[in-house]
């Protein structure tokens, strides 16, 4: 590599935005790995790190859509065999995506400005909702990043025609099913932009041909041609006689991004056909869903060698590389296969219905403003500016955000971390905003409207300096008060859900008597076996805590009624399992009470109304309780709890 390190520093020096950004970046870091094993392991984090670390210690690993796609596992794990298991090695993949996050907007940078990208770095680095769920073991962040990525794919193709941006925006969505199914949603909102744009680039060719049709109503062509224009490009040299004849010469550059995003996604739409055919697993013929991933699977591999053979197989075998090892966990579980392309969908469209969390439909409009306030006022101010100007980059970010705000928001389950994907597309819309309006206002600033020689000038600062001032002294209230919100949801109390972000996690009693059991247990001179209860998922995080503990096992509550867990052993159960009265109490000493886990309770928001909202805001009562909630919070004792006891044996 010519020049090497000594040139990449000179780069890095020479480069102020750069430098910058990295020192944004090096700080976003600091924050994402410091006390990263402070906060209990909450159940879901409990499950990935048990079963990475199974992984690890060479048990396999099965994919399961319950707990989302197999790259967690895999970078987890290896985290594991690398530094050894822990809660720090279990979130610090997380950690390094969100810090990485940071750099991802210098993909923009011609479009965002320099403002514009220091701003949206110091956003992302900053945001309550990115920085905890950063130090959190879920997949949501590096979801995210992968998502960026696509979309910046996108538009620098559609900018400059290089391949390089279809391998990345290949490369993206591929790792992005092996991440989470947030993929689905984003690959249908990435193919609407594209299409969107080849029915205009499409249409700019009839209208420049000179034919007939460059008469015809803008407006009524567009919607005609957009539900097929996919179908163009996909079928772009056998249509070649007929695109011809009326003008279609050239595909356009949204044309080449429609053949290789629809092809990456295609192959896994197979379980979809459930919707129209909802018997098709049951009822149509013996393994219909390998022939449906088969033929999805063949359909696409057309498509890309009638486009471009020698540009698309490569992207092929680099997206397949990426998905089909890390599903079928490097070719040792065959049904890896089918779980990736069939398993994944199958699964979460059954999850609909169940409605996990059983959050009101208005779920992000309640957390939006409650978390990410700092991003939300430039982005709804900035945003319909440029929009309204006419800005192409801001309709990208907006279709995002409001794309993926609305199928969310229609979604089934609605949980905190998905707040994850609203907050990212919602910091690079106000960095857009404020990287145009920040420059334009120095300048005004520096450029004084008055003129000395004119006797009738105003005295005193000009009004720029007042604005100026002004703007700066509401945006330094959000900078602090938004840094305030994140430490607290990150640092102060971390593992006390006294906030929404938080909603159910396990308690900070959890890692201590994990311990103290462990030391117990270690202490005899005989096997001592542990039984955890497993009412209401005890099982979970006990399971990881407790896997370096020898004869531990699970026992349901009728069980532990009736036979007990065994002379010496030590029990974990939910206080709703024994009773005063239980027989076989005199084999224990007084048991230890603790909190499992506790929640956010949630019937203010969930009961609000438009009426209700509109009406608290007229009187000001609603600014009057978000800045309460946002200083103290809600009480402790107000949230709810889910208790047990640790039950050790007489000495």
């Amino acid at each position: 590599m010519s020049g090497g390190l000594p040139a990449l520093l000179a780069l890095i020096r020479s480069d102020r935005t750069l430098l910058v950004v990295l020192g944004i970046a090096a700080v976003a870091l600091a924050l994402r790995v410091i006390e990263l094993d402070a906060r209990a392991m909450h159940h879901d984090e409990s499950l990935h790190a048990k079963y990475a670390w199974d992984f690890a210690e060479g048990r396999g690993y099965i994919h399961n859509p319950l707990m989302h796609g197999p790259l967690l596992f895999h970078t987890v794990a290896g985290v594991f065999f690398v530094a050894g298991d822990s809660e720090v090695a279990s979130r610090l993949p997380m950690a390094l995506a969100g810090a990485v996050l940071v750099f991802t907007p210098l993909l923009l940078r011609r479009w965002l400005g320099s403002a514009g990208v220091i701003v949206a770095a110091a956003l992302i680095a900053a945001s309550p909702v990115l920085l905890y769920y950063s130090r959190f073991s879920r997949n949501d962040v590096p979801a995210a990043l992968w998502t960026l990525l696509l979309f910046a794919a996108i538009w620098r193709y559609r900018d400059d025609g290089r391949e390089r941006w279809l391998v990345l925006a290949a490369a993206a969505l591929a790792i992005s099913f092996a991440t989470k199914e947030t993929a689905y949603l984003f690959a249908g909102l990435a193919l609407l932009y594209i299409n969107a744009g080849l029915t205009s680039a499409l249409l700019d060719q009839l209208r420049g041909s000179g034919g007939a049709y460059r008469h015809a109503l803008p407006a009524v062509s567009w919607l005609l041609l957009f539900p097929f224009a996919w179908l163009v490009a996909a079928l772009w040299l056998p249509l070649a006689p007929l695109r011809r004849r009326i003008g279609w010469e050239t595909l356009p550059r949204e044309g080449d991004l429609m053949v290789v995003v629809g092809t990456m996604t295609v192959p896994f739409l197979g379980a979809a056909l459930r919707i129209p055919f909802p018997g098709i697993e049951t009822t149509t013929f013996e393994h219909a869903e390998t022939a449906v991933v088969l033929a999805l699977l063949a359909g696409s591999v057309l498509v890309g060698l009638l486009w471009r053979p020698a540009t698309w197989l490569p992207i092929a075998a680099l997206a397949w590389v990426i998905t089909i090892p890390l599903f079928t966990t490097w070719f040792t579980n065959q049904d890896g296969f089918l779980s990736a392309f069939w398993g994944q969908l199958d699964y979460w469209l059954d999850q609909q219905d169940v409605q996990r969390g059983k959050q009101p439909l208005h779920y992000y409009v309640v957390m939006l403003p409650a978390y990410e306030f700092l991003a939300l006022v430039p982005a709804l101010i900035g945003g319909a500016w440029l929009l309204w100007r006419g800005d192409a980059l801001m309709r990208l970010l907006v279709w995002w955000l409001l794309g993926i705000f609305v199928l969310l928001s229609l979604a089934g389950e609605k949980m905190p971390w998905l707040n994850v994907h609203l907050a990212l597309p919602l910091a690079l819309i106000a960095a857009h905003a404020l990287g145009r309006a920040l420059p334009a206002a120095w300048r005004a600033l520096r450029a004084s409207p008055d003129d000395p020689e004119d006797p009738e000038a105003p005295s005193g600062p000009p009004r720029a300096a007042w604005l100026w001032a002004g703007g700066s002294a509401v945006a330094a209230l959000l900078v602090a008060a938004s840094l305030w919100t994140a430490f607290g949801v990150s640092y102060r109390h971390p593992d006390t859900p006294v906030e929404p972000l938080i909603y159910t996690q396990t308690s900070p009693d959890v890692p201590v008597l994990a311990r103290e059991i462990e030391e117990f247990v270690r202490a005899q001179p005989t096997p001592t076996p542990v039984v955890v209860d497993t009412t209401a998922s005890l099982t979970w995080p006990w399971a990881w805590y407790l896997r370096d503990v020898p004869n531990v096992g699970y026992l349901g509550p009728d069980a532990i009624r009736e036979y007990g867990p065994g002379d010496g052993a030590v029990l974990i159960s939910a206080s709703s399992t024994v009773g005063p009265g239980w027989a076989l109490r005199h084999r224990f000493e007084q048991p230890r009470p603790y909190v499992h886990r506790w929640w956010f309770r949630e019937e203010g928001y969930r009961a609000a109304t438009p009426r209700g909202v509109l009406e608290q805001l007229a009187s000001g009562d609603l600014l009057e309780d978000w800045l309460s909630f946002l200083a103290t919070r809600t009480e402790e004792e107000t949230i709810g709890a889910l208790r047990g006891h640790v039950w050790f044996p007489l000495r």
